[in-house]
């Protein structure tokens, strides 16, 4: 009989910053790490030893798909997938908008996306374009995960929910299996799936529900562990956590999904080490043997390798010798032999284990070492950001005693701007009441134009009158010359009508 044993994590790459999501490729035995702010992606081989991240322009990147060693997907934190071509990550194109979660398929060539509003849609690689297509689930998904030939979907209802297991990568032709989670599950909103277990839980929460499955049936039960949880992940036969407070700890998965309570104990823990908390766990398995990979908040990537330890055989149990009444014979010795021999194995068994043991605690004391000299040159570091702060708050204090002082100035400019504003309003009272007075005075004008208009318009009328009777007259006497004319022509001679031609012209001008 053997158990799983979690190996101290070595660190692999360092992205610069805190990591957010990872996936993996087992067709092609490819890694990928994802940071936000920045965006960068760092895509190696299980079996790398180190690595270098690239940018990704204008994304902040949340989640990462790999489709191919060529191309990968990357939600960003607006909701929106991209199709990022690794060789190229400024060609970046956008896929579909408005998704709350992908869910990378280890297989490759795709994945899958739930949209906010819960509904599920396939992404896959055809052609070096990126396709979307909604599949057609009933109800509205919280959370999945993509595995090799079994995708888990996770829909809200009754209790903490129903978790549903579709075999293959058509989730249309229905679940093979489906379990009502318990009420404590209502919040959860990760999926983590296995061959025989799947684990649901809620970063930064303790509680975490672990789903056993046989065929057609399906049982759940809840667990409470000892810290927040960070991420975890299953394997074959055992859940790997990562907590908040910096441990991994590795369980068995039957001795969780046993009934019982309070906490659990672990089968193996281990520090994670290196700079900042974990927040991400990825399990790898290839050619038989499991690995688990560990992003922290600082953006270093680790890998542990799980390992399996052989149990020491129980030491027989010793019977009760009898007392000798006479010397011990040949079979009796012998046997006695065989014992002391046996006892002698399993003490050897036993030392070696002891050996082991103190090989890790050794490793674990040196682990430790460099752990305190790292919160010792961070210590360091804080002491003098400390000091450049105290500077800082001197500089301040002296530009709050200018603006103090600014303060004063702006406020007698403020009592000055207050009696100009007092003498404007008085000046404004005079214009009001002048502009008052003018307007009375354009009133009595346009009385006195209107008046004089009327007048105009009298004037104008009789001026009119006095030409049509200047007319009159002078028809008549153009009429009274004419015939004055005749008779003055016919009575009188020429010289005497000369002196009545002017004596008409001076009664005319008279008359004028």
């Amino acid at each position: 009989m053997s158990t799983s044993h979690l190996e101290s994590p070595r660190k692999i790459l360092d992205l610069g910053s805190g990591t957010t999501a990872s996936a993996w490729l087992g067709s092609t035995g490819l890694v990928a790490f994802l940071t936000s702010r920045p965006a960068r992606i760092a895509v190696a081989p299980v079996t790398a030893t180190s690595g270098e991240a690239i940018d990704l322009p204008r994304i902040t990147a949340q989640e990462v798909a790999l489709l191919s060693k060529d191309v990968a997907l990357v939600r960003d934190k607006e909701g929106t997938v991209w199709s990022v071509p690794l060789a190229d990550p400024y060609r970046v194109r956008e896929v579909v908008r408005d998704m709350r979660t992908l869910l990378p398929r280890p297989s490759g060539e795709g994945a899958l996306a739930i949209s906010d509003e819960g509904k599920v849609l396939s992404l896959s690689l055809g052609r070096g374009e990126v396709g979307a297509r909604p599949v057609e689930v009933p109800g509205r998904m919280r959370a999945g995960d993509a595995g090799d030939g079994v995708t888990y979907l996770l829909a809200e209802g009754e209790q903490g929910g129903q978790l549903r297991v579709y075999p293959g990568t058509a989730p249309e032709r229905g679940p093979s299996a489906r379990v009502t989670l318990p009420v404590e599950a209502a919040e959860l909103d990760q999926v983590r799936g296995g061959r025989v277990y799947c684990l649901v839980f809620k970063r930064g929460g303790t509680g975490l529900c672990v789903v056993t499955r046989d065929g057609a049936r399906a049982e759940a039960s809840f667990v409470t562990l000892e810290a927040p949880i960070a991420d975890a992940v299953v394997t074959d036969a055992s859940v790997v956590v990562a907590f908040a407070n910096g441990k991994i700890a590795l369980y068995g998965a039957a001795s969780l999904a046993a009934p019982g309570e309070g906490p659990r104990a672990p089968v193996s823990t281990t520090a994670a080490g290196g700079k900042g908390r974990p927040r991400v766990l990825l399990a790898t398995t290839t050619k038989g043997a499991t690995s688990i990979w560990i992003g922290t908040a600082e953006g270093e990537v680790m890998r542990a390798a799980v390992v399996e330890v052989a149990a020491a055989p129980e030491p027989p149990a010793a019977e009760p010798l009898a007392l000798l009444v006479q010397g011990p014979s040949k079979e009796e010795v012998e046997a006695l032999r065989k014992e002391v021999e046996a006892l002698r194995g399993a003490l050897d068994a036993r030392a070696s284990e002891l050996a082991s043991v103190k090989g890790e605690l050794d490793a674990r004391v040196g682990d430790l070492a460099s752990v305190r000299g790292e919160l010792d040159a961070r210590a360091s570091e804080l002491a003098s950001v400390k000091a450049e702060l105290g500077e800082r708050a001197s500089e301040l204090a002296s530009v709050r005693g200018e603006l103090d002082a600014r303060v004063g100035e702006l406020a007698s400019v403020k009592a000055e701007l207050g009696e100009r504003v007092g003498e404007l309003a008085s000046v404004k009272g005079e214009l009001d009441a002048r502009i008052s007075e003018l307007a009375s005075v354009k009133r009595e004008l346009g009385e006195r134009v209107s008046e004089l208009a009327s007048v105009q318009r009298e004037l104008d009328a009789s001026r009119r009158d006095l030409a049509r009777s200047l007319e009159d007259l002078r028809e008549e006497r153009a009429k009274f010359e004419r015939s004055l004319g005749k008779r003055i022509d016919g009575l009188l001679p020429e010289r005497v009508r000369s002196g009545v031609d002017f004596v008409v012209s001076l009664v005319e001008n008279r008359r004028r």
